[in-house]
């Protein structure tokens, strides 16, 4: 499960958030011409000694020409275990331009368990 909110969130630097990876391992979009929304293959990787939950990520999608299209936040609200690793698959991320060829993601905040 996921939530999208605003997108000028300010970013944590605090340890616990500081303590977490994530990558972008795979993406595309769903709801071609109807709704356009990227689907993303995230991995969380928790370094802390105690379990995150509500990791905030910021996206980014690029046209052709690698302008910037669309900006928004989104929020994995599950789990992760302390020095544990997770998989979220189909995560959707929020609606984009039906232009969107790239995709970035960045880490904002993380929760603790």
């Amino acid at each position: 499960m996921s939530a999208c909110t605003d997108a000028n969130l300010v970013p944590s630097n605090d340890k616990l958030t500081k303590n977490v990876t994530i990558q972008l391992v795979d993406w595309h979009i769903i709801g071609l011409w109807v709704v356009n929304c990227p689907s993303a293959w995230i991995c969380v990787n928790n370094y802390n000694n105690v379990g995150i939950k509500n990791i905030t990520i910021r996206y980014k999608t690029y046209g052709y020409q690698r302008q910037v299209l669309d900006t928004g936040l989104c929020t994995i609200e599950q789990k992760v275990p302390a020095g544990g690793m997770k998989n979220f698959t189909e995560q959707a991320l929020g609606l984009v331009n039906i232009e969107s060829d790239m995709l970035s993601i960045e880490l904002i905040k993380v929760e603790r368990d």
